[in-house]
């Protein structure tokens, strides 16, 4: 199943910040983007955590990523 396409991080950095300004509910607000509690609670962890770079997936590759890279190197 196919969910809904993602919305743009400055989206969900306005979504956060009206939720922890106490102006709409976590429920309210993923009702209005028609995406889960869980995915708004994700992403006002992921700010408090850090900042707007947490939601604009800007922290770099995973460290799965990282390892594979690492491995490529050592092949060629």
């Amino acid at each position: 199943m196919v969910g809904p396409p993602a919305l743009p991080s400055e989206e969900e950095v306005r979504i956060v910040l009206s939720i922890l300004a106490g102006g709409v509910t976590v429920a309210e607000a993923g009702r209005r983007v028609k995406v889960s509690e869980q995915s708004v609670g994700t992403w006002r962890r992921r700010f408090l955590e850090s900042g707007r770079a947490g939601l604009a997936g800007t922290s770099g590759p995973s460290a799965r990523e990282q390892q594979l890279e690492l491995q490529v190197a050592d092949l060629t």
